[in-house]
């Protein structure tokens, strides 16, 4: 038996924010760069205000300190444990708040899927502690041009901390994405890989900026000479007069006639510009506001595919709706309700909820795909990862003389736990949803018999397959 350890909570643009209990503010992001082909190399920034922890009477003054265990488990590899303690210090035992620290963890991790799971607690007082658990794809860097993932930095400084050189370039993480001031610039470090390997003599690496709705801002261009197989890239965007919000970064290596992208990366940033506060929302009517949104623009096969994915998440009288439109304009304006009516912070300039369908869409289209199947999203598999998310465990067997290989997955977070079962019946790699504990959806207490063994005397057995009636 093979088991697969899958976190719940998933990132959000590559960033975690761990939002503190008592009052302990401790901030991560991961970024990754290419490591030796076996391993990838995975750092973990973190950070935290000078005011997040208790300060106790240091021979010098007063310090602060933070225990932090970060477990990276991995399915087939041994688990990675990694412990220290994370310290500030200040003339007086108050502080206000003047500066966060940051830091930076080190590590070897396989390409795969990984389990992070992160506990903080401050070390002078123990009612303050944090914990978080998140799934994480870990990239194989190959042979191909290739891009390192974005890591923010803090803006090039004077007195730049010897800690944190990397490559003979001043790079303080700035693991909260935050680009603060009237007129802000977005601190960045990156690597590029193999230029040279593939024949480059130049390339240009594109930045583009893009609003919450994928709207380019604007376009910046660096050339670059690919002489070597292993580049660096640190740079501080100019964003001038730009409004207060969230916005994304994407960074492309392309030929220099900006003809062909190699590779491109993306992570999303925050402006905080004091002068120039977020546009409310409340300002616009609401067909001001599908005017604006990313719906109002969708077309064609882009639209008819977001129709049918909706379905996924729709009602039965959602559903009814849908299959009576037959116009872009009606079809476009049902999908910006439908989405709006799932928004879970209407307050915010993003819909969490279709962000993380969007992600479970990405992964199934990477891991479900068949011989009789192209699409993964239309798979038992992949529509289950659409409608519920990324399960807290996973449980994969493997083919044996008297079983199929099959599946089974578990949330702890649906109905005090509930259970998915698949099975690989046709043996490629099509995992059939053939029972569940979940009301509603497929049950079948016999489905072992009836689909798992080896040699069932029936090669599409259909019987005892019913909606779960509770």
């Amino acid at each position: 038996m093979h088991k697969l350890f899958i976190g719940a909570v998933a990132l959000l643009a590559n960033n975690l924010a761990i939002f503190a209990q008592n009052k302990l503010d401790f901030v991560a992001d991961v970024v990754q760069y290419r490591g030796n082909g076996q391993t990838t190399n995975v750092e973990f920034n973190y950070s935290f205000p000078d005011t997040a922890l208790k300060y106790v009477a240091d021979k010098v003054g007063y310090i602060g300190e933070a225990y932090c265990r970060l477990t990276i488990i991995q399915s087939g590899a041994d688990t990675i444990v990694d412990e220290w303690i994370a310290s500030a210090n200040s003339a007086v035992q108050r502080v206000q708040h003047q500066r966060f620290y940051s830091g930076v963890r080190k590590c070897k991790v396989r390409p795969g899927k990984a389990f992070f799971l992160l506990n903080v607690r401050d070390v002078h007082d123990s009612m303050r502690t944090t914990a978080s658990s998140f799934a994480y794809e870990i990239r194989a860097f190959g042979l191909n041009v290739d891009v390192s993932d974005v890591m923010f930095t803090q803006p090039l400084s004077m007195n730049a901390d010897p800690r944190f050189e990397r490559n003979g370039v001043d790079a303080v993480p700035n693991p909260r994405h935050e680009c603060i001031g009237v007129d802000p610039v977005i601190p960045v470090y990156l690597e590029i890989y193999n230029a040279k390997l593939n024949g480059l003599d130049t390339f240009v690496i594109e930045y583009q900026v893009l609003d919450n709705v994928q709207r380019e801002m604007f376009t910046m261009y660096r050339k670059m000479l690919a002489n070597a197989d292993g580049l660096v890239a640190r740079d501080d965007l100019p964003v001038g007069v730009t409004v207060s919000g969230v916005y994304k970064l994407k960074v492309s290596i392309k030929s220099k006639d900006l003809d062909k992208t190699f590779a491109s990366v993306m992570d999303k940033f925050y402006i905080l510009n004091p002068e120039l506060p977020p546009q409310g929302s409340f300002y616009l009517t609401e067909e001001e506001k599908f005017m604006t949104s990313e719906w109002a623009v969708t077309k064609g096969d882009k639209l008819n595919l977001e129709m049918e994915l909706s379905k996924v998440l729709s009602s039965a009288a959602e559903r009814t709706t849908a299959d009576a439109m037959s116009d872009d304009r009606s079809k476009q304006r049902y999908l910006y309700r439908f989405w709006k009516n799932r928004d879970p912070d209407p307050s915010t300039s993003e819909n969490e909820r279709l962000e993380d369908f969007r992600k479970m869409y990405q992964r199934a289209q990477t891991f479900y795909t068949s011989a009789i199947t192209k699409d993964g999203w239309r798979t038992d598999r992949g529509n289950v990862l659409l409608k519920y998310g990324i399960p807290n465990q996973i449980e994969q067997f493997i083919q044996t003389i008297d079983a199929k290989p099959y599946e089974t997955w578990f949330y702890s977070n649906i109905q005090g736990g509930v259970y998915f079962y698949f099975v690989d019946w046709q043996l490629l790699q099509n995992h059939k949803l053939v029972h569940s504990t979940r009301l509603g959806e497929i049950r079948n207490e016999n489905w072992f018999n009836q689909w798992a063994k080896a040699f069932s005397p029936d090669p599409n057995p259909t019987e005892s397959i019913q909606q779960n009636p509770r």
